[in-house]
């Protein structure tokens, strides 16, 4: 337990120093990062439903979760604002167009990770099971809660403009 939360307190603050770098503004990191809080919450909870006990490989395994759940929020995140420097300043224009970009290629980035874990599932090495099952799980609900969370809460609130820039630009 504690090394889980060791590796919880050093990878959140990193995950949100990651996310203000690539989206550059502050109200979309929040946003990302409460994204990734409740996609790391309901895989934690899936976990225990399915009656995972705390140890080391579980320990490990929620670290990585962090990793896995940041990449689709981070691209669309950065999709919303990089739709600002072509004009866009509405949010419901750089929702359609960080959607239009990215949201097809996060959807097959999903699909290729679950069809390259699905293979964890045939070994016979407890692990490697485990684990081919959390991937499994992260990818489903980071993906679930980017489309239809994380980008509907941009489209509802993002910023518009320059609103939570971090640099003017």
């Amino acid at each position: 337990m504690d090394g889980l939360l060791l590796g919880l307190s050093i990878a959140f603050p990193v995950a949100y120093v990651v996310l203000a770098v690539a989206t550059q503004n502050v109200l979309v990191s929040f946003f990302a990062f409460t994204t990734i809080g409740f996609i790391v919450s309901s895989v934690l909870g899936v976990c225990f439903l399915l009656g995972w006990d705390l140890g080391a490989k579980e320990s490990i395994c929620g670290v990585v979760v962090i990793g896995l759940s940041v990449d689709y929020t981070i691209h669309l995140g950065h999709m919303y604002d990089h739709a600002r420097t072509l004009g866009h300043q509405r949010r419901d224009a750089k929702f359609e167009y960080a959607m239009t970009k990215m949201g097809e290629t996060v959807l097959a980035g999903a699909v290729t990770t679950a069809g390259a874990c699905a293979f964890l599932l045939a070994c016979q090495v407890t692990f490697f099971t485990s684990m081919g099952q959390l991937i499994l799980i992260t990818i489903a609900l980071s993906c679930a809660f980017a489309l239809f969370f994380f980008m509907p809460l941009l489209r509802l609130a993002g910023p518009e403009h320059s609103q939570g820039n971090i640099c003017a630009a």
